[in-house]
């Protein structure tokens, strides 16, 4: 099947910018919708289903699975196809697989779904990974600003499913529904399918990148097992923040408002997580950017952690400012994490590797997503509190720190530092 970019509209080709924005709806679906969006059902579902927090975190083990199995399979995925169709495929199965989690109240029905939705969301986000960095490579002078455009297309997922869930969990309680949280995944569903309506265009729209000459060269994962160290650790510590920081506030005694806007101050500081931090991907060329970011979410696991195994009237009322403190660090960094990795790509790799890479750091990442929710849960259903778990995310992340700083550029890539990107 091959793009048919030659019949897509000039005007849109020749403007990057407005093909990053349509590109970035990928990511509010495969990273907000499909991943981040749980977290505002946790409070609700376990207090109709009595979940504990292991099964809880299970679920989004389950679609961490799904999104390592997806990631794995991504580059024949691509190469059977093309960029485009895993992309915008991948946005219509995901869809459908997380508004069926609204037909559903077994937890082995859920998990299945909640799978599904990571296998095909794998799809959509690194398809769309690999688009933005064909983008981003002809247009090399505005490369960050393209890729932080992308990644900070999470924050406003956040900030739609904010709003989104919360109504569809009031008027289904105005409507009688015994499931509040049900009608909340029919109307996430319908969502990602109204976004992938609107992101085929842009992503038919990347240019092609020239034709390569074969290789068989491939750069050793070794020489980059820094950066995807640290960026396991990521995937394993920030997992757990998103997936129980609702429950964590309602256990602190926030209500429904206050989550509410919470959660929309971390979406709106990821959708201009691109202005905070596009010279820092274009400057940096080894594993500093992801290092500072680790240092960061730690520090945003800490606040929470720690207010959370306090107690008393006048410390709750002290620990509003640095709960949302916490919530700006997060949302300002869990986009750009992702995009560190693909700049350090761009930055170290030649063109024909960049497909493997990808799947390199998405496989990496998947496997820390899968041990980072149930581990959250499983400590915090151990220790009596949500407070315990956040202090073992912030352990992993300062971890995750320490070895993405030891990463340093690849001299390889001076040779062919510009492949295709026109120079």
């Amino acid at each position: 099947m091959k793009s048919p970019t030659a019949t897509t509209p000039s005007w849109l080709s020749a403007h990057p910018v407005l093909v990053a924005i349509g590109l970035a709806l990928g990511t509010s679906l495969g990273a907000s919708l499909a991943r981040f969006s749980y977290a505002l059902f946790v409070p609700t579902m376990r207090d109709d289903l009595n979940w504990s927090y292991t099964i809880l975190g299970s679920m989004n083990t389950a679609h961490a699975m799904g999104y390592c199995v997806g990631a794995i399979t991504l580059s024949m995925v691509i190469k059977r196809f093309s960029s485009w169709v895993a992309f915008t495929a991948g946005g219509v199965l995901t869809s459908i697989f997380l508004g069926m989690c609204g037909l559903f109240t077994d937890p082995g029905a859920i998990g299945l779904l909640r799978f599904l939705s990571g296998f095909t969301s794998a799809s959509v986000f690194a398809g769309g990974t690999v688009l933005i960095a064909q983008l981003a490579s002809f247009h090399p002078k505005r490369s960050g600003l393209l890729l932080g455009i992308y990644y900070a297309g999470g924050g406003f997922g956040m900030v739609v499913s904010a709003f989104l869930v919360p109504m569809s969990l009031s008027l289904a309680a105005q409507w009688g529904m015994p499931h509040t949280w049900q009608l909340g995944w029919f109307a996430i569903g319908l969502t990602g399918l109204l976004m992938t309506l609107l992101m085929w265009l842009p992503s038919v729209s990347v240019p092609k990148s020239p034709p390569r000459a074969k290789s068989d060269d491939s750069t050793p994962v070794k020489l980059y097992a820094k950066v995807a160290a640290g960026y396991f650790c990521f995937g394993m510590g920030y997992i757990g923040y998103i997936t129980f920081i609702m429950s964590m506030l309602r256990e602190l005694g926030w209500h429904n408002a206050s989550l509410t806007w919470f959660y929309v101050t971390m979406g709106v500081f990821g959708m201009f997580s691109a202005q905070i931090w596009a010279k820092a991907l274009d400057t940096f060329k080894g594993g500093e950017c992801l290092a500072i970011i680790n240092a960061l979410m730690a520090l945003s696991c800490l606040i929470p952690g720690y207010l959370a195994s306090q107690s008393g009237d006048s410390q709750a009322a002290l620990s509003v400012p640095f709960i949302y403190l916490s919530g700006v660090i997060f949302g300002g960094c869990v986009a750009t994490a992702v995009a560190s990795t693909t700049s350090f790509i761009k930055h170290n790799l030649p063109q024909s590797q960049w497909i493997g890479a990808i799947t390199v750091f998405t496989s990496i990442f998947a496997v820390g997503q899968i041990v980072g929710p149930s581990l959250t849960g499983w400590v915090s259903d151990r220790a009596g509190t949500l407070s315990s778990g956040f202090l073992v995310s912030a352990g992993i992340l300062l971890l995750g720190s320490v070895l993405a700083l030891w990463q340093k550029p690849l001299q390889m890539r001076h040779t062919a530092s510009h492949m295709g990107s026109g120079h």
